[in-house]
């Protein structure tokens, strides 16, 4: 059985929080996949904004 946390010294208090870090990077380590990288569904097109609205992009025209 371990000490209380507020019953320890600080260098046990340090080396209790190390060997707690340990184990919970362990644990994140088992249990994660590394994901795909998520790519873009469409390719970046360059080019004006009237272009742009012409295939169907977000940018209208705002009449005045």
């Amino acid at each position: 059985m371990t000490k209380p946390f507020h019953l320890m010294t600080p260098a046990e208090r340090t080396a209790a929080r190390i060997a707690q870090n340990r184990a919970i990077t362990e644990k994140v380590g088992e249990g994660a996949s590394p994901k795909p990288p998520v790519g873009s569904s469409r390719e970046f097109v360059r080019g004006t904004p009237e272009d742009r609205a012409k295939s169907g992009s977000v940018i209208r025209k705002v009449k005045r």
